[in-house]
């Protein structure tokens, strides 16, 4: 990937008619269809350069289209949910349709409190965010949707999307050889993970907590300590 410093107003190196996947700090104008940065950050682009991304560290999270998130279901109205994706964030809308296979008869029973895994599908500043919990591409569930049991906590927003953006991130690696987990990280800073025991549930959370403040080389140290302290 590259790592280039980039500032507002650079000009970055994609054209406008690629199908480059934008994630944060990168905005595609909706009228020249022109993909400009719109922070300073770190440019996270592939070799492929199929995704591109700012780093950037920030305390608040601003919601933008294709975001990966983890929010908490905070009430309903008529056919939409109120969630929340932070605390320093408005709640978002989150369609009773806006799931797989959703009709008027067949709706999903959020509650209140719950936790839902989904992509932001609208984040115009005029109105509501709406987010959705189904694949748009295939209509289907893609991952996302209720999440049940499991622990949830927040992390820094760079180093969450470090982890979703990196799919063999060193943190990652060094859980997998301890056990087996389902895991969903928001770029809002939530992450939310489930193994098959509660101690190896808050050693995984405890341990990608803790490695968000050491260098990589220390990342092993901490995950070890992690799982000691709780015996395993």
């Amino acid at each position: 990937m590259s790592h280039t410093l980039i500032l507002p107003g650079d000009k970055l190196p994609v054209s406008s008619d690629s199908a480059v996947i934008i994630g944060p700090g990168i905005h595609n104008t909706p009228i020249s269809k022109e993909i400009i940065p719109i922070t300073a950050g770190i440019l996270q682009l592939s070799g492929t350069q199929k995704t591109i991304h700012l780093e950037y560290n920030s305390r608040r999270y601003i919601p933008q289209v294709n975001d990966l998130v983890v929010g908490v279901v905070t009430g309903s109205f008529g056919d939409v949910f109120r969630v929340s994706l932070s605390d320093f964030t408005a709640n978002v809308s989150l369609s009773a349709f806006a799931f797989p296979n959703a009709t008027k008869k067949n709706r999903p029973n959020l509650k209140i409190g719950n936790l839902v895994y989904a992509r932001v599908s609208a984040a115009d500043p005029i109105v509501d965010v709406e987010i959705e919990c189904m694949d748009p591409t295939t209509g289907k569930d893609g991952g996302f949707g209720l999440l049940e049991d499991g622990y949830v906590f927040t992390v820094g927003l760079a180093f969450a999307r470090s982890l979703l953006y990196n799919a063999d991130h060193a943190v990652l690696d060094l859980l997998v050889k301890r056990c087996q987990f389902e895991i969903a990280i928001g770029v809002n800073g939530k992450i939310w993970i489930k193994t098959d025991e509660l101690k190896h549930t808050l050693a995984c959370a405890k341990a990608i907590e803790g490695c968000q403040f050491v260098q990589g080389e220390q990342f092993k140290d901490v995950v070890n300590q992690c799982f000691k302290d709780l015996g395993l």
